[in-house]
């Protein structure tokens, strides 16, 4: 499962849709749905999730929650194309270990994304992301 797969169950749950009712409501299969929901599809596109929200008449809130969930689970990213050197290597590295890495692994790589992220205006921190 994924984040996006898990508050979608969250939300339709919440909501009282039963899978099969909100695929109709979506009009997908509702085998569609179930793959997205236990994270083996990436999450839909924003016009899927926009039918989501209006078929279960999410809030605010919960559609952002909803759209940031689904950045969060995307499974492939592409590389700018003015990345460093330095950066594929650091790439490389982290496709090659990622399933290897506890949770409290992550939390330190995520820890220090976001310093880097703060220095922004450094060059040298730039580069080395």
């Amino acid at each position: 499962m994924n984040p996006f797969g898990m508050y979608l169950t969250t939300l339709r749950l919440k909501h009282r849709f039963k899978q099969k009712d909100l695929a109709e409501a979506l009009d997908v299969y509702s085998s569609y749905l179930s793959e997205i929901e236990s994270g083996r599809r990436n999450p839909p596109s924003s016009k899927v999730i926009d039918a989501i929200a209006s078929a279960m008449s999410l809030s605010r809130d919960e559609v952002a929650q909803l759209n940031g969930n689904a950045e969060q689970s995307i499974k492939v990213f592409h590389v700018p194309d003015d990345l460093p050197m330095e950066g594929y290597s650091c790439m490389h590295k982290l496709r090659q270990s990622i399933k290897n890495l506890s949770a409290e692994q992550f939390n330190v790589l995520e820890s220090m994304i976001t310093a880097l992220d703060k220095n922004g205006g450094d060059e040298k921190c730039k580069r080395s992301v």
